[in-house]
């Protein structure tokens, strides 16, 4: 089972740490202990924030940026006199995340370090060297750190800070959770002294003894530092290179990896130690090697976990015992046979001792040169043969032993294309009947909630449709109360969290768009063109007089009308390209046609195409209409700003109710699996 993570962070909407870890498969237990809570701001003093003329804007966190946000639209909301926006100036962050979530709010660039996401590093960028006689504003929470306000301010600048939220602490929960945290987790992350400072001190006196032996994941610089003062050892202490979400996931990742090479070289050696016994007992005599080798083979088939692989894997498995068994008992019997050939060897060698002391005794003075010849030539005629006995056991066996591991090989790798064959049925057969249980099990309300908040999160990635996404989340929740609302109360607060971050999301009014568009077509018409490509007035254009006097005139006029319709030769190098009428209908119609095409790419939320599109627009009018003239110029101005607005709402690919829904399916799955 992988390790429980535990994140000490505010709650939040769709929280990108805990979608990483996820992700990954990890399980997370998100406990907060502070909550964000808005500040009252009084209407003159936001109007005063938003209006006012800045050399630069600091924004310190996401919530701060978000805050800050609603404010402006509660403000809007509440009067129609006036609409304020965010302030019309350069913004800064002090990190990526901070960065990604004010960006879409203030619709300006966003600059934040690249290197450290402090505010050290913020400092250290070359905007903020020389900021005499400069007005900065500062959104941020209250009680922050006040490094960069003093800064400024030392540097002559006049600096306005705008504290826009508070952080309240909210430690009441914390002894509840500490048994589940101290049973399932492993690995502690924070990103905030003042959090970790709440933590670890209001923990209880076992729990604090738990914390300091767990893996600490945390950005370099203060929360390291505090985490030593505490007295947690150097080595659980694990520095990402800034508070991002993306480092703090890599630096565990890269935990997790060391720790399961760790885990594996351990597995390793202990492997190798039966390795060792078992060579010293192939020492031993043959009927113990027998025995070592049943002792061994039943450990290892106590040890050998189950495959699941049915009943041909069993009985590749049965073909291969009965290999080894078949060793065994060759073993045994070439173990006979030798010791058969050693007592024939020394009954024979018995015998001629016998008759040789016999001889002695009967004849003392018989040729004792020819019995000692005919037992040196006994010795070397049973030495022979049992050497060529030997010789030829020694071939048999190495025969038998060939063709064993030939069939071994054969039965391996036949072992092994059928476990592959079966592995990939088995995997796809398991997923359809886990889905197909889990399914038609009690727990077929999580699988359909699961499908509605996947189907949600479709909606809002590529139909840009928030008021069907916020349905189908709606029903999901719906169903999950209606079944158990008390084993999926977690769950069901996480739809209402991604409900509310989806409502509060700002809606891009294409329509709005498109209808400006559609507004402009019909002012093409009346758009002059440029001097250069401004023809001059055709025959076919002047009216013929119908008196019969002036037959003659108008019989020229008509040929000459006719001439110039049929073939014109006319030389422009170096001379300016005129445009007929008909080519000045053509590129009006053409010009009239990319509005449209704009307006459906809007209509569709096609940002590059729409974008594109425009900015062809402005290139014609620009090369073939005066643009001198004030039409003109508000017809280009006006696509401008088009052009600088997106029709691309900035809905998330991914809820955290969808993550949490698809734990809740992968456990069931598994512990069915296990029974």
């Amino acid at each position: 089972m992988r390790p429980g993570v535990l994140l000490i962070r505010p709650n939040q909407h769709s929280d990108p740490l805990e979608l990483a870890l996820r992700d990954l498969g990890y399980p997370v237990y998100q406990h907060a202990v502070v909550t964000i809570q808005p500040v009252p701001i009084a209407d003159e003093v936001l109007q005063h924030w938003c209006e006012g003329d800045w050399h630069g804007v600091i924004v310190i966190s996401p919530n701060a940026a978000r805050i800050f946000a609603k404010q402006i639209s509660k403000f809007n909301q509440a009067n129609d006199t006036g609409q304020l926006s965010w302030p019309k100036s350069n913004y800064y962050a002090v990190g990526e995340g901070t960065a990604e979530t004010l960006k879409p709010l203030c619709q300006q660039p966003v600059t934040y370090p690249a290197s450290q996401y402090t505010s050290e590093a913020l400092l250290a960028l070359s905007e903020f060297a020389e900021v005499s006689q400069q007005n900065w504003l500062i959104i941020t929470g209250k009680n922050g750190r006040e490094l960069l306000p003093n800064t400024l301010h030392k540097r002559g600048a006049t600096v306005t800070v705008a504290e826009v939220y508070e952080r309240q602490p909210s430690i009441e929960s914390l002894p509840a959770a500490e048994p589940e945290w101290q049973e399932n987790v492993q690995c502690i992350m924070v990103s905030s002294v003042e959090q970790l400072q709440l933590f670890y001190s209001n923990l209880s006196e076992q729990a604090q003894q738990w914390a300091l032996q767990q893996v600490w994941v945390v950005p370099n610089g203060r929360v390291a530092d505090k985490l030593q003062e505490f007295g947690v050892a150097n080595a659980r202490i694990h520095r990402a290179e800034n508070a991002t979400p993306a480092a703090l996931t890599h630096c565990f990742q890269l935990i997790r990896e060391s720790q399961f090479m760790s885990e594996q070289k351990h597995t390793e050696e202990n492997e190798q130690q039966p390795n060792v016994d078992t060579s010293a007992a192939s020492k031993s005599p043959a009927p113990g090697k027998k025995e070592a080798t049943k002792q061994k083979n039943s450990k290892t088939a106590r040890r050998e976990p189950k495959t699941g692989l049915g009943w041909f894997a069993k009985f590749m498995l049965v073909i291969i015992f009965l290999c080894a068994v078949v060793l065994s008992v060759g073993g045994y019997w070439l173990w006979q046979q030798q010791e058969k050939i050693a007592a024939d060897t020394a009954i024979q060698l018995t015998a001629v001792q016998d008759r040789l002391a016999q001889a002695q005794n009967d004849q003392p003075i018989f040729q004792p040169e020819q019995l000692q010849q005919e037992l040196t030539n006994m010795r070397e005629s049973i030495q022979r043969e049992m050497d060529n006995q030997f010789a030829r056991e020694r071939q048999a066996r190495e025969r038998g032993l060939e063709r064993i591991d030939a069939l071994r090989e054969d039965a391996i790798a036949s072992l092994q294309v059928a476990t592959d064959q079966n592995s990939r049925q088995l995997t796809r057969l398991s997923e359809q009947v886990r889905t197909t249980d889990v399914r038609q099990s009690s727990h077929w309300h999580l699988l359909e909630a699961f499908d509605f908040v996947s189907a949600a999160v479709h909606r809002l990635s590529f139909d840009y449709n928030r008021a069907s996404a916020m349905n189908l989340l709606e029903q999901a929740r719906d169903l999950l109360t209606e079944q158990n609302p008390t084993e999926y109360q977690q769950i069901i607060r996480q739809i209402n969290s991604d409900l509310e971050m989806i409502a509060e999301l700002p809606e891009i009014n294409t329509q709005a768009i498109a209808l400006r568009l559609l507004r402009m077509q019909p002012q093409v018409r009346t758009l002059p063109f440029a001097a250069d490509f401004r023809g001059t007035s055709t025959p076919e254009a002047e009216e013929l007089d119908t008196s019969i006097k002036n037959w003659r005139a108008n019989l020229a006029s008509a040929w000459e009308s006719f001439s110039e319709d049929l073939i014109k030769v006319q030389r422009h190098d170096g001379v300016p390209m005129r445009l007929n009428h008909d080519q000045q209908a053509l590129l009006m119609s053409r010009v009239e046609l990319q509005l449209q095409i704009a307006q459906q790419a809007a209509l569709n939320h096609h940002g590059e195409y729409y974008r594109n599109t425009l900015r062809d627009i402005i290139d014609m009018l620009e090369r073939f209409f005066a643009t001198e003239h004030r039409d003109v110029v508000q017809m280009i101005a006006e696509l401008d700003a088009l052009q600088a607005l997106s029709v691309e709402p900035d809905y998330p690919t991914s809820l955290l109710s969808r993550a949490m829904l698809r734990d809740r399916i992968d456990d069931i799955r598994n512990n069915s699996q296990g029974e």
